[in-house]
């Protein structure tokens, strides 16, 4: 899985399709020091990065096993 579909996971499955949500978490994700805009479909793959959007996930409570990697 790349670091963009583990990115929007996270997001979608924290807003639920709330908008209001959506940017909250995408702020949360970057006060974390992550680059929200600069993870792209094409980027290079770092597995840093995926292990730190899974973190990133269990620490908003998000049942990140529901991903499939």
């Amino acid at each position: 899985m790349t670091n963009k579909q583990i990115l929007n996971f996270i997001i979608n499955e924290k807003s639920q399709g709330n908008t209001f949500i959506e940017l909250n978490t995408r702020m949360k994700i970057m006060f974390k020091g992550i680059d929200v805009k600069g993870i792209l479909e094409e980027s290079t793959e770092d597995p840093a990065l995926n292990m730190q959007l899974i973190a990133i996930g269990n620490e908003l409570e998000i049942d990140m096993s529901k991903l499939r990697l």
